[in-house]
């Protein structure tokens, strides 16, 4: 559960962040690499310390 002063992004923004489409992005939620928070009526918003860490999970497998 995040707490109340953790960031969280729309699907578009991080679909910005990682210059990809929302597709893109709902696909890597329904893969589980990218754990969503539902609010109803179809808003899906994502913890910025959840996006940091596919990040650095990605660049970690890049460097190996």
């Amino acid at each position: 559960m995040p707490t109340i002063t953790e960031t969280l992004l729309t699907r578009k923004q991080v679909a910005a962040l990682f210059q990809v489409s929302t597709l893109s992005v709902i696909r890597l939620e329904q893969a589980g690499s990218l754990p969503a928070i539902r609010l109803g009526a179809g808003s899906v918003r994502y913890r910025r310390s959840d996006v940091e860490a596919f990040i650095r999970k990605c660049s970690d497998a890049t460097q190996a």
